[in-house]
């Protein structure tokens, strides 16, 4: 036998091997029973509904039904799961509810112990699966909460039975289709179908024997996608009078944040609760929102909840406006997996065509421009590029070449066919008879200068374009990815001359890892201790306390020290000033030790001019040298009784260099107008990338100053490189002096030199700077090296590296709040 016809036989056998498999699970499947009815469930059977349609075809409904011990004056209240979901979901939540009012809590059809195969999953026909429920058990009015994809059937329930629903909460719930997803109905059509498909194919064509068909991701859950239609809700959410209240989380990645916003403004009688979490806050925060829900039920008994009546005057009007769709956030989570996917997906069918409607998600600012090349590049490739087949115009480029050839072409005509697609959105209509074959450059070129002349049309947007310019054309600005290669290479080269990955973490044995990540700034103020009387006065906070002990033990601080606001808090591990904040009340004080979960310092709040002395000392010689001085300047705009804040900070020629942080730090009040002669500071903070100004400071280097650091420096048994930030409350000649500062921080390995970031100082100068910096840093790590000190391993390094950036991120949440 040959081995073609071999492999046919196996190939055969196998084929009816998995039929007759299949079949066998098939008929296995016709002999399950519906899923059966735990206490204290009950059931009641009612007719199948098919496009707001009854059949004859009865389905059961499984549900649960508690009721207070005692009476209660509040209605009933129905929780509508979400999609996968049943009605265990709400089990927590039932049991803090059910203490005052009846809590009804059906498994909609398709889940749970109800029946599974219906023929409509939309979460219209489930609001008439509930509205006969409520008519089975005899009740008139019930409060609603709609969970996630259970607020589609709590706002069509609204539109089929108004005079049935008291009050709607919505709860991580969705509604309108401009934000979910692709924000487009057929869009989102396509990618639900494409999930029902695959779902349906793997429970019908797999030999599972019954297991996957009460699966919680199974053809049930992907066909309540599929079968709803969330288009009318907008218009069902503008006709909602009832009170509603809005519960959702800030970081929620299945239904964004964005989609309460628009809700909140569609329903101007709304109340809104944000909560830390993501989407699962039935699971995650339970109590939080038991107790919210309570409140809100109490509030609309009393009749103090308003309707949309009672509803602020401006909020009416404001969800009157129409809805901006070329304003759409962009997406995230969920819906940007979702957005690249099918970008990749085109790509790889359709070809340019892809790229076009990529370039469409670019311009409206739904798809950020990388994301959409990434997408376009995974696509858009006719084969893998490591393929040894070469192309017969290339047969001599190696597959390193044929990857780079491709990543230039598709990225070109990516931009292209962006460019292409931002005219079309913008033109008339009689351009689009214009043949574009063998001009997309020039297409492209043109939508780049359509682009920046709209841009620079408005007095804003000129300045904004002023803005990008010179943090483009000045290296202080630039990222830390586009400046640091050099210096980066510099180590390298220093790690080779010493033989040592990690030998600068040795510069200082007395500071973890030398101070390069993760050290405790609370231990460096303790090893400062020998020159207290300089350092301004601080405590610890454990982040694991509760925010009662929290706020208790630094007001004691404060008390104990005579200190009254401001304060200063900051996390106790951070970089370049991560986390800090300047608190001026006891309310902020409580708040932010209330959001904060690290171990957090309370510091002593010094007014004065701030500096940074950068200093070291080698171990063999007997006194250290200053390196650098810098000058922190915090910037302000002074008002003149005419123009906004925001055009304040546009309006200055060094503002206007940092004015989206600016901004952003100020959104509140970029509105305001600030009256004549007011000064306005923009940051309080010395930090360059917080927004404040570095001055090279060398002309206040005297030798009583170089005197005072070294012993000040010389009372931290192991320190002998770093950054003293202080803060200078005698004024400069008090300073030049050795007098009249304190400090706030000591900074390690990986402080800089910053007075190289003064405006106008050559970039060679400061690589120069910095190069030194780090030659030193490995010279005097060689030293102590010598004298028995062991470099941190660089597994441990690493480890402290990326515990430095989970702690990194949180604060960055905590100062977003």
């Amino acid at each position: 036998m040959s081995g073609s016809a071999a492999r046919w036989r196996v190939v055969i056998g196998s084929v009816l091997v998995y039929g007759f498999a299949l079949v066998a699970s098939h008929r296995a499947r016709r002999h399950q029973l519906e899923p059966t009815i735990v206490p204290p469930a009950h059931a009641v059977f009612l007719h199948a509904i098919r496009r707001d349609r009854t059949e004859s075809e009865l389905i059961r409904l499984a549900y649960r039904d508690e009721s207070p011990r005692e009476g209660s004056r509040l209605q009933p209240i129905v929780l509508l799961h979400g999609s996968p979901g049943r009605k265990e979901d709400f089990d927590r939540l039932v049991t803090i509810l059910a203490r005052d009012m009846r809590v009804i809590v059906p498994d909609l059809p398709g889940f749970g112990a109800s029946t599974q195969q219906i023929p409509d999953y939309s979460f219209r026909a489930h609001a008439g699966y509930v509205r006969s429920l409520l008519g089975e058990l005899g009740v008139p009015r019930v409060h609603v909460l709609g969970y996630s994809m259970g607020g589609g059937v709590a706002l069509n329930l609204i539109d089929l039975a108004p005079d049935r629903v008291e009050s709607l909460t919505l709860l991580s719930a969705v509604g309108v289709q401009e934000l979910e997803l692709t924000g487009d109905y057929y869009a989102n059509h396509i990618v639900h179908g494409a999930q029902l498909g695959a779902l349906w194919l793997l429970r019908e064509g797999t030999p599972h024997m019954g297991r996957l068909d009460g699966a919680a991701l199974g053809v049930p859950y992907a066909r309540n996608f599929f079968d709803s239609d969330q288009r009318p809700l907008r218009s069902v959410l503008q006709r909602v009078t009832v009170p509603t209240f809005i519960i959702h989380g800030r970081d929620d990645p299945q239904v964004p944040i964005d989609a309460a916003v628009e809700h909140a403004r569609l329903v101007p009688q709304s109340e809104t609760l944000t909560l830390d979490g993501a989407h699962m806050l039935v699971f995650s925060r339970p109590q939080v929102v038991a107790e919210a829900v309570r409140s809100f039920m109490g509030r609309v008994t009393d009749g103090t909840a308003p309707n949309r009546l009672g509803a602020d005057p401006q909020r009416r009007a404001e969800a009157e406006r129409l809805f901006d769709a070329m304003r759409l956030p962009r997406v995230r989570g969920i819906a940007a997996a979702v957005f690249g996917g099918l970008v990749t997906v085109g790509a790889a069918l359709f070809g340019s065509v892809a790229n076009v409607a990529a370039g469409v998600f670019v311009a409206r600012g739904r798809l950020g421009p990388v994301a959409a090349v990434t997408a376009c590049l995974l696509g858009g490739a006719p084969r893998p590029w490591w393929s040894r087949r070469r192309d017969p115009t290339t047969r001599d480029a190696s597959p390193i070449a044929a990857l780079w050839r491709y990543i230039v072409s598709t990225t070109l005509w990516m931009a292209a066919s962006a460019g292409l697609a931002w005219i079309l959105l913008r033109v008339p209509a009689s351009f689009l008879q214009v043949p574009y074959v063998g001009i997309g450059f020039v297409l492209c070129i043109t939508a780049a200068v359509l682009h920046t002349g709209l841009a620079v049309s408005t007095h804003r947007g000129r300045r904004l374009f002023i803005s990008k310019w010179r943090r483009l054309t000045r290296w202080e600005f630039w990222p830390q990815w586009a400046f640091y290669p050099p210096v980066v290479a510099y180590i390298v080269y220093m790690m080779a001359k010493y033989r040592s990955l990690t030998l600068f973490t040795a510069a200082n044995p007395s500071i973890l890892a030398g101070g390069v990540v993760g050290e405790s700034k609370y231990d460096i103020l303790q090893g400062l201790a020998g020159a207290s009387a300089s350092v301004a006065r601080f405590a610890l906070i454990s982040g694991a306390l509760p925010s009662p002990e929290k706020a208790r033990q630094a007001e004691q601080f404060m008390a104990g020290n005579a200190l009254g606001f401001p304060v200063v808090l900051k996390p106790n591990h951070g970089q370049r000033g991560s986390g800090v904040v300047i608190v001026r009340s006891v309310a902020a004080l409580h708040e932010r030790l209330e959001e904060s979960r690290a171990d957090t310092i309370v510091q002593e709040y010094v007014a004065g001019e701030e500096f940074g002395v950068f200093y070291y000392r080698r171990p063999s010689e007997p006194n250290g040298h200053i390196f650098s001085i810098t000058r922190k300047v915090f910037p302000s705009v002074v008002g003149d009784g005419r123009r906004t804040l925001e055009r304040l900070i546009l309006d200055d020629d060094r503002a206007v260099c940092v004015a989206a942080l600016y901004c952003e730090r100020h959104k509140d009040e970029l509105e305001t107008v600030l009256p004549n002669g007011i000064d306005f500071p923009l940051t309080e903070l010395g930090s360059h990338c917080r927004g404040a100004l570095f001055l090279d400071g060398s002309g206040l280097l005297t030798p009583a100053l170089t005197e005072r650091f070294d012993a000040i420096a010389k009372c931290f048994e192991g320190f002998f490189f770093g950054r003293f930030d202080v803060r200078a409350t005698g004024g400069k000649d008090q300073f030049r002096a050795g007098e009249g500062f304190k400090i706030l921080e000591l900074n390690g390995v990986t402080s800089e030199a910053t007075h190289i970031y003064h405006p106008g100082t050559p970039l060679v100068q400061a690589y120069g700077v910095l190069m030194e910096q780090w030659r030193i840093a490995f010279e005097i790590g060689a030293e102590n090296r010598m004298r028995g000190v062991v470099p941190t391993p660089l597994r441990r390094l690493c480890a402290l590296a990326l515990e430095y950036r989970r702690t990194a991120r949180a604060h960055l949440t905590e100062q977003r709040r």
